[in-house]
């Protein structure tokens, strides 16, 4: 009776966990869509901090597949306008050292990410996220010389980067859901005349999203 006992009650316990997280676990899968308003601005490190400039509201919109309680997949585009940075001392081919760049240009990209997803405190969840964005910058860029000489061009180009990002969220109502987010990723140093590092595209983000059937529960 005691062996049985021994086998009865951890199994019982077992089943009863199972059967209380099941549709919790059920619930946390879905797909989702929304959209956030941004303030997007340049970065490049300076070895001692970062430089920023150029902060200017942007939108995004996003969706994506919530694989279980702790990962999802997502998908997303972003548009930022009349982005602005300042260089000095730039290397332009066929021109003579010494030109100082002003550009002003747009940003777009695609993005595809991995989710890492904390949830806590019943309704609020922590996550990471890391993948790659696919951009498109483009804009004018003026030439500024010492003598006082200037020259204005068109200037573009496209890439692909690693993006990063981290972000707090809240469940707010029965399929609504509120996030605050910050996330980045590199564009090509020439585009901007920057020598020592790489620029980034940098957003923070606040957003809403609607989760397709859900019921109740995170």
């Amino acid at each position: 009776m005691a062996t049985t006992a021994c086998f009865f009650w951890p199994g019982a316990a077992l089943a009863l966990a199972l059967a209380y997280s099941a549709p919790a676990a059920a619930e946390a899968q879905g797909w989702y869509a929304g959209a956030s308003t941004d303030d997007t601005h340049v970065e490049v490190y300076r070895g001692l901090g970062w430089e920023v400039g150029g902060e200017q509201p942007g939108l995004s919109a996003y969706g994506g597949l919530r694989v279980n309680k702790h990962f999802s997949v997502e998908f997303g585009a972003m548009h930022a306008a009349d982005l602005e940075w300042s260089e000095y001392s730039v290397t332009v081919p066929g021109l003579p050292p010494g030109y100082n760049a002003r550009t002003t240009f747009d940003a777009t990209a695609l993005q595809a990410s991995a989710v890492g997803i904390l949830p806590f405190a019943t309704i609020f969840e922590a996550y990471l996220k890391a993948g790659l964005a696919a951009y498109r910058v483009s804009g004018q860029q003026t030439l500024e010389a010492w003598d006082g000489a200037s020259l204005s061009r068109s200037v573009r180009s496209s890439g692909m980067d690693l993006l990063l990002g981290a972000g707090l969220g809240a469940t707010v109502a029965q399929s609504w859901h509120i996030k605050v987010e910050y996330q980045y990723f590199g564009i090509d140093r020439d585009f901007l005349g920057v020598a020592d590092d790489d620029p980034t595209i940098d957003r923070f983000s606040i957003g809403v999203d609607y989760r397709f059937g859900r019921r109740e529960g995170r």
